[in-house]
């Protein structure tokens, strides 16, 4: 498990989890091209990204005092879960051994202060192996750079994880279609099992960013402020297989027999939301 740690001494434990949480900025998600580029890079950052530079140091406060919760309760608790907040939206991923210690770990991060919603997506079992935890790391660092270099989508935006092959994603996009194109490319990764996305929808989000801005109604389309997060859970399946046996497919004819039929294309195994 990959996660910042932070000291707790003498009731000074929150203080220092900010000020952590200033100095590793540039290391959290969506932070690369500033990290790249250089300082004067920053404005861009905070430019293109839903979140304002305070928002990002209260999520990584908000883990901190999570993670103290959880080992208040047993270090090894602390050790099996991993926590991701955007925008005082908290993500939970991780094994535990019991269904007792999954409901301990959503309780206690549910009575964080400034905690807006927690989403449970704690697996209860044995720990995954050192391959599977391997591959998890490569498919998140993958689909990272992916969103980074898509024209499409405004990767600052949006959160990832992954947990025995099952991707997941938090984040703001401007619209539908910006959600499906970010669920598409994490399907497309090679070793996906599911792709589970919470996803809210802010059209004009760079519009209304910034002081003048601050008590701006929603836009049209936007999802509602008080709302839950709509839960997306795609499921990827591998394509099957040809029959052992079956005849290679004839190749197509030569000559200027006008253009050729396009290919059928494979079925991509995916399960339509319920």
């Amino acid at each position: 498990m990959s996660r910042f740690r932070f000291a707790w001494h003498d009731g000074k434990g929150l203080i220092s989890a900010f000020a952590c949480a200033t100095c590793l900025l540039p290391l959290l998600s969506g932070c690369l091209p500033v990290a790249a580029a250089g300082a004067g890079a920053g404005v861009g950052y905070v430019a293109t990204e839903d979140r304002s530079m305070k928002e990002n140091v209260d999520d990584a406060v908000l883990c901190a005092t999570i993670n103290r919760a959880w080992v208040d309760f047993n270090s090894a608790l602390n050790d099996d879960l991993d926590c991701h907040a955007y925008q005082a939206r908290v993500l939970v991923t991780g094994r535990v051994p019991s269904k007792s210690w999954r409901a301990e770990a959503i309780g206690r991060a549910n009575q964080v202060q400034g905690v807006q919603e927690v989403y449970d997506e704690i697996t209860v079992g044995p720990g995954g192996s050192f391959g599977n935890n391997m591959h998890d790391i490569y498919i998140t660092q993958h689909l990272k750079a992916e969103l980074l270099t898509a024209r499409d989508v405004h990767s600052n935006n949006f959160v990832v994880t992954t947990a025995n092959g099952v991707v997941f994603i938090i984040g703001t996009a401007r619209d539908q279609a910006e959600i499906d194109r970010v669920i598409d490319y994490g399907r497309n990764m090679d070793g996906v099992k599911r792709v589970v996305s919470y996803i809210r929808i802010r059209a004009y989000a760079t519009i209304e960013t910034g002081p003048d801005n601050a008590g701006a109604a929603p836009a049209p389309g936007d999802t509602a402020p008080n709302a839950p997060t709509p839960r997306g859970d795609i499921v990827v399946t591998p394509l099957q297989a040809p029959p052992a046996g079956a005849a290679p497919a004839a190749p197509a004819p030569r000559g200027n027999a006008g253009p050729a039929a396009p290919a059928p294309r494979g079925n991509s195994g995916v399960t339509p939301l319920q």
